[in-house]
């Protein structure tokens, strides 16, 4: 790739100049969200929002060590909310009332809003892959002085897919990246990989525990990111959030946002995706196009992650299962591990390991769900071109329709979805743990999902032949998967030969965890945590592979 233009992307650009118009971007945030509310319905908002957000403070305003950025906005969430509640108790006049909201949804929006400073995105699009590089020669070949390093942190991020495509589509339009969401970890990723392909910098949707701690804080604060807090439920702060997606989208700003919501928590890709703030591509589409804006379509580009091991996969799968089993599931995971000192053992492990993380950029659709070509129109499934205004006409004007528009956005992120299978990159650590998984359950195949993760270790091991079987029968479906472009394999999986890589597929799963999720004893295979291997294997899930029907969590 070419060598990127630092002060071509950081010194001017949409994000550059979002930063100057911050105030006014935030106050049309405000306007809009309040607009979009009839004064009748004002007492009920700010009584909903009232009630769920004392229960979400009284939840977390207690300190600890991993959340006191938290804490602290708590305690001015709390003074807020305590006027607000005084006031309401006063059976204020309407007047008053829009006071009120306007309060709120000014918090909101100043809560949300992000910052964005070129001196500090050079600063650390230099020093950042400069330390890491430094940990990956030092983890990976024992080289611990600068001048002696041999290996990079571009070296360990492999990108593939329609990467000309987007970098054509940032001249034509404004780009919303959509990528899938495995870990905290993504952000750091996508953020570096933006800049390896030579793009502008992103302003991107990032969740609020990624604030928790202040060295990170700083550099997310200062480099586009706006807060979406998932605890927050009311009305008014989705539609705060989702008008300033809109906004930004509407001054060209290219974003980055997780549909799925956050991080699979089950280890497979997502199915069901958040629609609120995929809709907002839309509606700035519909508004570019009313105010005849140069360049008004939103590109939506969808982007699969795909790690060998999964920094969070311990307490992310142990949520997913208390979630689903409640009562049947007995959780064992404590307190998450400070998140800096996670994130430096995940990159320790990864450099040492001789992993690669595997991006793949996925081709671009626009905002109602169709391909689009090299030049940015939009094209049928039987290539030809689509006037994309006549869809959004109403009464021969450019008008949004709640009802139409809904039904565009969940097309489009149902094509989402089919994309994220199609551009998943399937790594050999994937496959072992989906043949491991297979081989254990055809040994006890009638228990449900909880009953099944608790077998004991001896029913847990099944012979090396049985696997290896299994694990042949599982590549050849995966290499016919291919072929017809219905999932993407690693390099090493395209060999018709299984014993090139499974030594080290065995050796790369869940590398980072204590308990190893797959260990073989001379003539045997087994794995010592059921939750990690359940994790894994689902990555395959939702292709058709296994020959037993899905587990069923509920035995009823």
């Amino acid at each position: 790739m070419k060598k990127t233009n630092f002060s071509a992307l950081t010194t001017s650009g949409p994000l550059a100049e979002l930063e100057r118009i911050r105030p006014e971007v935030l106050k049309n945030v405000v306007a809009t969200t309040k607009d979009g509310f009839t004064k009748p319905d004002i007492n009920l908002l700010l009584e909903e929002a009232l009630y769920f957000e004392r229960l979400r403070i009284k939840r977390n305003l207690k300190p600890r060590l991993n959340n006191i950025f938290t804490y602290f906005r708590n305690l001015r969430d709390r003074k807020l909310w305590k006027k607000i509640r005084l006031e309401l108790l006063k059976n204020p006049n309407q007047e008053k009332m829009s006071v009120l909201l306007h309060d709120v949804l000014s918090h909101y929006a100043e809560e949300i809003g992000g910052h964005f400073n070129p001196k500090v995105y050079r600063f650390a699009t230099y020093t950042v892959p400069l330390g890491f590089s430094w940990l990956l020669n030092a983890a990976s070949v024992q080289h611990y002085l600068p001048w002696k390093m041999t290996e990079s942190l571009q070296s360990r991020l492999k990108i593939y897919g329609n990467i000309s495509q987007l970098q054509r589509l940032i001249q034509k339009g404004t780009v919303l990246l959509v990528p899938t969401h495995q870990s905290n970890i993504d952000s750091l990723v996508i953020g570096y990989v933006i800049y390896l392909m030579s793009l502008p910098p992103f302003a991107y949707g990032a969740g609020l525990n990624l604030f928790s701690n202040p060295f990170f804080s700083y550099f997310m604060g200062h480099l586009g990111a706006y807060t979406v807090d998932r605890e927050k439920t009311s009305i008014l702060y989705k539609e705060t959030l989702k008008n300033y997606s809109t906004q930004i989208l509407k001054q060209g700003v290219h974003s980055i946002f997780f549909p799925g919501g956050g991080r699979s928590r089950n280890g497979a890709i997502e199915s069901k995706l958040k629609l609120g703030l995929l809709g907002t591509g839309l509606q700035a589409q519909i508004q570019n196009l009313k105010e005849n804006k140069p360049n008004p379509n939103i590109y939506i580009v969808p982007m699969v992650l795909s790690y060998h091991f999964v920094l969070e996969a311990s307490s992310l799968i142990e949520d997913y299962l208390i979630q689903q089993g409640k009562h049947r599931f007995i959780g064992t995971a404590g307190e998450e591990p400070i998140f800096f000192i996670k994130v430096m053992n995940f990159f320790w492990k990864l450099f040492s390991s001789n992993s690669d993380v595997i991006v793949r950029v996925g081709k671009a659709l626009d905002v109602f769900g169709n391909f689009v070509d090299e030049g940015g129109s939009s094209i049928s499934e039987q290539g030809s071109p689509i006037e994309t205004k006549k869809l959004l006409m109403l009464n021969g004007e450019i008008q949004p329709n709640p009802l139409r528009d809904r039904e565009y956005t969940q097309t489009l992120g149902n094509k989402i979805v089919e994309r994220y299978y199609k551009e998943n990159t399937v790594l050999s650590s994937h496959l072992i743990a989906f043949a491991l998984f297979s081989t254990i359950r055809k040994k006890n195949p009638d228990l449900d999902l909880f009953k099944f993760l608790r077998i004991s270790f001896i029913q847990r091991t099944v012979s090396w032949e049985s696997f290896i079987k299994e694990l042949y029968l599982l590549h050849e479906k995966v290499l016919r998967l291919s072929k017809t472009g219905k999932l993407c394999l690693s390099p090493e999986l395209e060999t018709q030969n299984i014993e090139n890589w499974v030594d080290n597929g065995m050796a790369l799963l869940g590398y980072m965890h204590d308990a190893k999720v797959v260990k073989r004893n001379q003539d045997h295979i087994s794995t010592e945590d059921m939750n990690l291997l359940f994790y894994y294997q689902n990555r395959l899930s939702g292709y058709g592979l296994s020959e037993l029907p899905e587990i069923p969590s509920d035995p009823s």
